[in-house]
C-alpha cells in the first residue's frame, strides 16, 4: 500500500453474475463512495483466467479488497465500510 498515491482507494469486488448479495454490496458502496472517494474494480470470479479467486472465494462472494488488503466480505455495512476506508486512507497519506 505504501506505493500508491497519498491517499488513493482502490477497492477490488470479487463476483459473479448470479449472486443477490453482490449486487446489495454494490449498490451499497455507491453510498460509501458519496462519503469516502475511491476506484472500484469487479472481478467475476467465474470467468476464464479468475480460477484463484474462484477456489479462494467460490462461497463467499461478494468480497472486497482495498488496495490489495481483504476489506469485508458477504454484507456491505455502510457506516462500518466508511469508517474502515477514513482509517485506512488516514494511514496511508
Amino acid at each position: 500500500m505504501a506505493g500508491r498515491g497519498a491517499s488513493r482507494l482502490m477497492l477490488t469486488v470479487f463476483t459473479h453474475n448470479r449472486c443477490q448479495l453482490c449486487v446489495d454490496a454494490k449498490e451499497a458502496l455507491q453510498h460509501v463512495r458519496k462519503q469516502v472517494p475511491f476506484e472500484i474494480t469487479e472481478v467475476d470470479i467465474k470467468k476464464p483466467g479468475n480460477e484463484k479467486w474462484f477456489d479462494e472465494y467460490k462461497y463467499d462472494v461478494p468480497v472486497i479488497h482495498v488496495n490489495d488488503e481483504f476489506l469485508l466480505w458477504h454484507r456491505v455495512n455502510i457506516d462500518d465500510t466508511v469508517q474502515k476506508l477514513l482509517a485506512i486512507q488516514k494511514s496511508v497519506k
